[in-house]
């Protein structure tokens, strides 16, 4: 029968979609319609397409089953159902996979994986296929069970077997070579694959970073460190989105290990630990997993971090490794569990194949124990992204305490909890009233009638526990007032407090801590409504009924006390600031610290004095009070508060130039704000990205950016994730991935357009237009300017475009109109120092010289070219600043009139150059050095010897 044209639709869609989740599910609606309408043919069709989607995303038990269905039918029909039914699904290529997945289980015996190589050289013989693939498959099956002679003869008939259309690519035919020399004790050899792969761009489904993370353990024990870092990051990056490479994962995992970089190795490692039960038939793999776990962990417990947790090594997938577990492990409990999974699984492997192989691979990783090479990756370590554990309460007041606290914060449940807990800890009245009295609190900034009945509840478990202590004026006040003084202040709520506040105290009372309580509220509104002299006058009597309580027989605890002087002490503090009076606040800002007994409330105060200090440049202490606001916060778990002071730190850190430490600390605040899924995540992966990026750390900086873009804890808007593939641009282009830089920059531009911002499209379209200009690919250079002028130009008023930017815009289409060799060249470079001139930037209208000298210079006209260099070099001379630029005109020209073969005018503008540069002994030296080159262009080659000379006592002077 004929494939149906809906069937044909979600076959010709599949063939177009990437391998991965989407692709399964075009391809279960396909094998679903093909069943029901009885299309063997399609089924056929679609079955192909499914295993070549199981091969890539690691589903081996899929893999298998349609393999098997398909080989079947194509054995029945060959015509029906044949090899290659449509491009890229090819039943005899997939039969190379075929003793790689069987080899890969031991469950599967030796008889089999020899059965289906005879099976796959049969198949081939009758399609009258090359034989090359079959050569290939055998050599892996051999050299991975650690058949090693057989490994050895199978790869000799393989390097002289003719390549054919069923060879293995080139990428992996090298990768797989070079792993058998490096296994084998040839590493020589292998290095040497491993370079013609590299240099060669040879690449694959898994290639290179396959071959990278076999390589790079090999290349660290030969002190061949040369991009070592890049490639590491490079493999990790391309690897880390698929569960089929957790073996490419486990070859980083153990590199971390012996280099020094534990924390990186046990952040990576606990993001792709649930691979371990994405395919339950790889167990090489897995093996290889567990070794290079085991050896991580080791080398954690070594470096003193046994008590680590290990993230997700509680999740009952892992079962089938560690077995049953209560609880998240630590490095210390889970490395031996690593080990054990490890050996057993060499023990089945090695019984099947007959041979110690498997054995000796999780041995060689256990030698890797005591292996070290200092070799830093990142600033990863160890913080711990648990709150930090603080003493539980004992009495009702620690309870009370710890109740408002968390209500402070927005814990709202646990809140409550800490509250219940208090409650049921103690019998006694006036605690019990302390308690209720912040259940009120808690309950009046819920939303919600539940919690309107639960704050009357309250309000009346505080007026009869008062009654009960003998306090009946406070257990009146708490009855008429405390519901509405406990409300969240707003214009229509301050007025009722004001009315029922002034009723009150119109109503003398001799209870002072009911004086207190009604002039503490009052002085917060007087306050927050500029009513300064009023509120002060509030705040004397306030203290007055503080002193009077102190005095006087009311019963109250040392702790109801210290609080009531606490809030004296910080509204002082809001008044003082208010009035601008620094040097009160400065007293209460002090007070206040000594007296807060509220961990939020202390935090903030810290903070608050930090920022003080940052003012008057004493960042040292600055840096000590925010650190300690940040530990008090998160003991009690406010980690979006904490958030704020860690920025507050990082800040500082940035301000001493401690880079290390800036870091750190900006790693540990992205670990909390992903546990908190907190946008400021996005703010301070940004940070510590454009601090890598500025100190060189290019490939760290990708692999951050990535992750952060990647990550779905929190949403980013088109604005910051323009921001962000901007600045991953910067960073592929510095490492050398322009491809990549070029990529990230398209998709700022794609955000940064849906979010209207023409300012920032325009320098996404400059730094890629400038890209491709640099690499010679001048067409492209020339569309992205002309974009970036469009956008620029087209603006609206309202979106405020820096003039400078038009220019800069002008410039550089007229540089690449000039590199491109467009008769239009000349014209846009009138037309750009015509608006420089407009705009009145005298900086551009300078660098426009240049732009034509370049110009010029390259059509012929070296006279005029050498005109405008000087012209641009007296024009940046009158500017401010511009020393480089100017000594970098004149060389310019000098360069012009060298590569002209006039000598001898060059020589004089090349002396000039370095009598400009008196205060840059590095950049005479360089100078020189050209001198000298033209001196001896020149025959003037004793003049050329005295110069260098000169260059050579100058750099040992640096």
């Amino acid at each position: 029968m004929n494939t149906s044209e809906e069937l044909s639709e979600l076959i010709d869609e599949a063939t177009e979609t990437m391998w991965g989740p989407e692709l399964s599910a075009v391809l279960d609606k396909a094998l679903g319609l093909a069943q029901e309408q009885g299309d063997e043919a399609g089924e056929y069709r679609v079955r192909l397409l499914m295993g070549n989607n199981a091969q890539m995303t690691g589903d081996t038990d899929a893999l298998l089953t349609n393999f098997a269905w398909c080989l079947a039918k194509h054995d029945e029909d060959p015509v029906r159902f044949p090899n290659e039914p449509d491009a890229g699904s090819d039943l005899m290529w997939q039969f190379k996979w075929m003793v790689g997945v069987l080899g890969g289980d031991p469950q599967f015996s030796t008889e089999q994986i020899q059965a289906v190589l005879g099976d796959m050289e049969e198949h081939y013989q009758r399609a009258n296929l090359g034989l090359s693939g079959v050569a290939m498959a055998r050599f892996e099956a051999a050299f991975h069970n650690g058949h090693l002679e057989e490994a050895r003869q199978a790869f000799d008939k393989l390097t002289a077997t003719d390549r054919d259309e069923y060879s293995h690519c080139d990428a992996c035919v090298r990768s797989v070579a070079m792993d058998y020399h490096f296994r084998t004790g040839a590493v020589e050899l292998g290095l040497k694959e491993f370079t013609a792969l590299m240099e060669g761009g040879f690449t694959c489904g898994e290639e290179p970073e396959n071959a990278i993370s076999q390589a790079i353990v090999p290349l660290l024990r030969g002190e061949n460190h040369q991009d070592l870092l890049s490639l590491h990051m490079r493999s990790y990056r391309e690897a880390r989105d698929n569960a089929d490479n957790i073996g490419i994962i486990a070859n980083h995992v153990a590199f971390c290990a012996v280099t020094g970089n534990e924390a990186r190795g046990l952040a990576m490692a606990e993001r792709h630990l649930a691979w371990l039960a994405h395919d339950p038939l790889a167990h090489r793999s897995h093996l290889n997993f567990l070794s290079a776990l085991g050896v991580l962990l080791e080398k954690v417990i070594a470096a003193g971090h046994g008590e680590v947790p290990v993230r997700g090594s509680e999740s009952a997938l892992l079962n089938a490794f560690f077995g049953r577990r209560e609880s998240v492990l630590s490095a210390a409990q889970l490395a031996p569990m690593c080990w054990a999974a490890a050996d057993a699984l060499a023990a089945e492997f090695d019984a099947r194949n007959g041979n110690d192989w498997h054995a000796q691979h999780v041995a060689n990783r256990r030698a890797m124990i005591s292996e070290s090479h200092d070799f830093p990756l990142s600033a990863e370590s160890f913080h711990s992204t648990a709150p930090r554990q603080i003493q539980e309460p004992r009495t009702s007041e620690e309870w009370r305490s710890r109740a408002l606290d968390l209500g402070s914060v927005g814990h709202f449940d646990a809140a409550l909890a800490a509250y219940a807990q208090g409650v049921a800890n103690t019998e006694d009245a006036r605690e019990l009233a302390a308690l209720h009295h912040a259940a009120i609190s808690i309950h009046a900034h819920l939303p919600g009638e539940d919690h309107v009945v639960a704050l009357r509840e309250a309000v009346a478990l505080r007026a009869a526990a008062l009654r009960e202590a003998g306090d009946d004026v406070m257990a009146g006040l708490t009855e008429r007032a405390s519901e509405l003084l406990a409300l969240p202040e707003s214009e229509e709520t301050n007025q009722a407090k004001l009315l029922l506040i002034n009723s009150e105290l119109d109503t003398p009372s001799p209870h002072p801590e009911a004086q207190y309580m009604l002039s503490s509220v009052l002085g917060g509104i007087l306050i927050g409504t500029g009513e300064l002299e009023a509120a002060r006058a509030t705040l004397e009597g306030m203290e007055n009924a503080i002193a009077v309580w102190e005095a006087g027989p009311w019963h109250s605890s040392e702790h109801a006390l210290l609080r009531a002087r606490a809030r004296h002490a910080g509204l002082m503090l809001q008044l003082c600031g208010q009035e601008q009076d620094a040097a009160g606040a400065s007293e209460w800002l002090e007070k206040g610290i000594e007296l807060e007994t509220s961990v939020v409330g202390k935090a903030s105060l810290l903070a608050m004095r930090s920022r003080v200090y940052i003012q008057t440049r004493e960042n040292e202490k600055a840096l000590v009070d925010a650190d300690a606001a940040t530990e008090l916060l998160l003991s009690v778990g406010a980690r979006d508060a904490a958030l704020q002071t860690i920025q507050l730190s990082a800040g500082i850190l940035m301000d001493l130039g401690r880079t290390g430490e800036l870091r750190a600390l900006l790693r540990f605040g992205i670990q909390q704000a992903l546990i908190a899924e907190a946008p400021v995540v996005v703010g301070l992966s940004y940070t510590l990205a454009q601090d890598l990026v500025e100190y060189g750390s290019h490939e760290e900086a990708i692999e951050l950016i990535d992750e952060t873009l990647r990550s779905t804890a929190v949403d980013i808007g088109d604005h910051d994730r323009g921001e962000l593939y901007d600045l991953l641009g910067s960073a592929m282009r510095n490492s050398g991935e322009l491809g990549g830089a070029l990529s990230a920059w398209t998709m700022g531009l794609q955000h940064f357009t849906a979010n209207g911002e023409v300012s920032r499209v325009a320098e996404l379209h400059l730094a890629i237009g400038a890209t491709y200009q640099e690499a010679g690919h001048f067409e492209p250079a020339v569309e992205h300017s002309r974009a970036a002028l469009a956008a620029l130009t087209s603006a609206d008023e309202d979106q405020q475009i820096d003039p400078q930017s038009l220019v800069a815009a002008q410039m550089q289409l007229a540089g690449a109109l000039s590199m491109a060799d467009d008769a239009g060249a000349l014209e846009a470079i009138e037309a750009a120092k015509t608006l420089a001139q407009q705009v009145d930037s005298p900086f551009q209208s300078a660098e426009i010289y240049l732009i034509r000298a370049t110009h010029l210079f390259r059509s012929g006209d070296v006279d005029g070219a050498v005109a405008q260099a000087l012209q641009g070099s007296s024009a940046f001379e009158k500017l401010d600043g511009a020393q480089q630029q100017t000594a970098w005109a004149l060389l310019q020209a000098a360069h012009m009139l060298d590569n002209a073969t006039r000598y001898d005018d060059a020589i004089a503008l090349y002396k000039q150059v370095i009598d400009s540069l008196a205060e840059d002994l590095q950049g005479q030296e360089v100078i020189r050095h050209q001198l000298a080159d033209c001196l001896e262009s020149a025959g003037r080659t004793a003049e050329a010897a005295s110069v260098r000379a000169e260059a050579e006592a100058g750099r040992k002077r640096q």
